[in-house]
This record gives structure tokens, sequence and C-alpha cells, in this order.
């Protein structure tokens, strides 16, 4: 079953075509990579996915629903959760609370309610602590629950960061560039990483990565773009032998 597809997905942003015809198609239980060099398109994509950007042309699809038109809250709303290349936590707040902030979609108890700390409020505020720290421990971090999020290796802010992401139960996770400023030890933790949660959250996983280690050892299929076109497509034996791929990234000598 296709969990995303985009159909001629094109952003242009003045005169300049960021995004150019691009067609994806990634199935239920797959982990895909998007990769290509610097200025090929790549966050733009997961940006129009997303709801941040509206396609000039072309549509997207989500189990077969029409993304186009959506805000990002709504595409949320209905099973796809992101992480940013750069961290985005909360730098104040402890690691549980930077959790709780992403169980918002959860909630339905009204403004005044949680003013008043009424019942209906309270039992909510426990289920989703109950629920962040479930997450938590899922993911290896409910020893450092009370440590500020800023606090943690950086290893660790990126496995917070894809938890955060998680407790709105996504059925599609985008990681861009999840082992950015990564150590080499980082990285092989980061991709068992990836396994495990694929495997017990089961979700789809979708991400852009400049660490082709990493790309190549997790990825069932990856799709490469170069000025924003796609130029291969393949398992990752067929894109280590791509002589497209090979001449985007060494250049016609190389």
């Amino acid at each position: 079953m296709n969990v995303l597809e985009t159909r001629h997905v094109t952003m242009r942003f003045g005169g300049l075509t960021a995004v150019d015809d691009l067609n994806i198609v990634i199935e239920e239980g797959e982990i895909v990579s998007l990769i290509g060099p610097n200025g090929a398109g790549k966050t733009t994509c997961f940006n129009v996915i997303t709801g941040i950007y509206q396609p000039t042309e072309g549509e997207v699809f989500f189990y077969g629903e029409k993304l186009n038109g959506k805000r990002p809250d709504q595409v949320a709303s209905i099973g796809i959760s992101r992480t940013f290349q750069n961290i985005r936590l909360f730098k104040t707040m402890t690691v549980l609370e930077n959790v709780l902030c992403a169980t918002h979609f959860n909630r339905h108890s009204g403004l005044f309610s949680n003013i008043l700390h009424l019942p209906n409020a309270l039992k909510e505020e426990g289920l989703n602590r109950d629920k962040a720290l479930k997450i938590l421990d899922e993911v290896g971090l409910a020893q450092y629950a009370d440590w500020k999020a800023t606090s943690l290796p950086y290893g660790l802010q990126r496995r917070l960061e894809i938890a955060r992401a998680l407790v709105s139960e996504p059925k599609l996770l985008l990681l861009d560039e999840p082992a950015a400023g990564m150590n080499p030890k980082e990285s092989d933790e980061l991709a068992d990483f990836i396994f495990e949660i694929k495997d017990k959250f089961h979700i789809t996983v979708f991400l852009i990565e400049h660490h082709m280690k990493l790309v190549m050892k997790i990825s069932d299929r990856i799709y490469v773009t170069q000025y924003g076109k796609t130029i291969a497509m393949g398992t990752p034996e067929e894109i280590r032998n791509n002589p497209l791929v090979i001449q985007a990234y060494l250049g016609e000598e190389g």
C-alpha cells in the first residue's frame, strides 16, 4: 500500500525552481532516503509534503488522501511527523516537557478547563504525561526525563527530537538529516535506532541524509535529486553504481 505519493510536484520561488516534476512513491513499512548535493531541493520537498509550502504544480497524497491545501497542523493530525535539519528543542524545558509539548493533538479539554484545572483537564494531562513517559522509555531516554534538554549529549538530543515526533503516533516519519553533526559512533547508533523505531512503532520512514554510510545501511530504496530534478531511483546497490549519481557527487572527471 502506498503511504506517500507525489505526482509531478514542482515548487517555484519567483524564477527559481527548487523542486522540478518530483514523482516519489513510498510503500508501507519502507525506509526511503532522498539524497543529492546541497541545493537539490530536498528540504523543500519535505516542506511541501508537510504543508509549509503549497506546491506550484502537482499533487501530494497520503494513503490516497490529497494533502494539497492542508496546513502543517492538519498534515500532522492525520499521521505525518517530522524532524528538522537543525535541532529544534525547547532549551529551557526538560526532556519530558519537550515531549509533552507534542501531545497537544490529543487534547480535547477546553481553555477554561485547563485554566481552572477541572477534572477532565487534569485527567487528560495525566494521560498525556503517561504517554510521554512511555515514549521516553521506549526510546531509551526515561532516565533523563527531568534533565534540561540541552544538557543531553548531541546524539541523545537528536533521539529526543525523534521521540517528540513519535508521540503523535505518526504513520509516516520524515527525518531531515538526522545524522548531521554526529560522529561515526553516534551515526551507527542512529542507524540501529531508526530500525528499532520502525519496527516498534510500525511506521514508515522517509529521510534526507548526506551521510552515505547511513543511507546505504538502512534504506530500502533511494531517490537522488540534482537541481530539483530526480536523476535516479533504486536500491542502495543500484544507486552506488549509477553513473549519473557518481557524476552528480564527484563531477565528470570523478
